[in-house]
């Protein structure tokens, strides 16, 4: 008998695994939604593979979609939140984003993937920040969640940040806040930057 049921167990056990893993593994905010579901399966499935950046994990993502829903966004720019990265931490194509989900949603991670033909840093982020506002409401409002959650991130670790990263991040809020100051999130961010600090190189 044991050799007839043990096996049925094993894979009993398995599927529960399996399932609790998947559970886990999806934050409540995807579970029945028939867009942000198939955004999610998809950047697990990028975020699990291989030809990463250095870094590269599905957390940060995971964090912005939850900052976009919670602030009421429907399905469609939390969908985008969850890809807002997925070009540039990954080898997937913005055309692979658009043939899987759409125009509005391929053209919105369009707008948030980097020029990396920019090289000088500051350049890059300057071309980037004003494209990024002049793209619409939902663009801007996601890009400033991920500003939010990488702070939250930093501070709740050694709070310290690169300090071109951090001007980056003020002139985020400056030029944000300046020019459309309905905008979500800026509160968030001008009472949540203060608490980073430069990691300045030792003397």
């Amino acid at each position: 008998m044991n050799r007839i049921h043990q096996p049925r167990a094993e894979v009993a056990e398995a599927g529960r695994a399996a399932i609790l893993g998947a559970v886990e593994a999806a934050p409540d905010f995807i579970a029945g939604r028939d867009l942000v579901g198939p955004a999610f399966e998809f950047a697990r499935g990028v975020y699990s593979g291989p030809g990463l950046e250095p870094g590269a994990e599905i957390g940060h993502p995971l964090a912005v979609a939850a900052i976009v829903d919670g602030a009421g966004f429907g399905d469609d720019a939390v969908a985008a939140a969850l890809l807002h990265d997925i070009v540039e931490d990954s080898g997937t194509s913005v055309d692979d984003v658009r043939s899987r989900f759409g125009p509005e949603i391929g053209g919105w991670v369009e707008t948030l993937t980097e020029d990396v033909s920019i090289a000088d840093y500051h350049e890059r982020k300057d071309e980037h920040r004003n494209r990024v506002l002049a793209g619409g409401s939902v663009t801007a409002s996601i890009y400033l969640a991920d500003k939010l959650a990488r702070t939250r991130a930093i501070t709740a670790g050694d709070g310290l940040i690169d300090p071109d990263r951090l001007e980056h991040y003020w002139d985020t809020l400056e030029l944000f806040a300046g020019r459309r100051p309905e905008l979500p999130f800026l509160g968030e961010l001008a009472e949540e930057l203060p608490g980073l600090t430069p990691d300045e190189p030792s003397a």
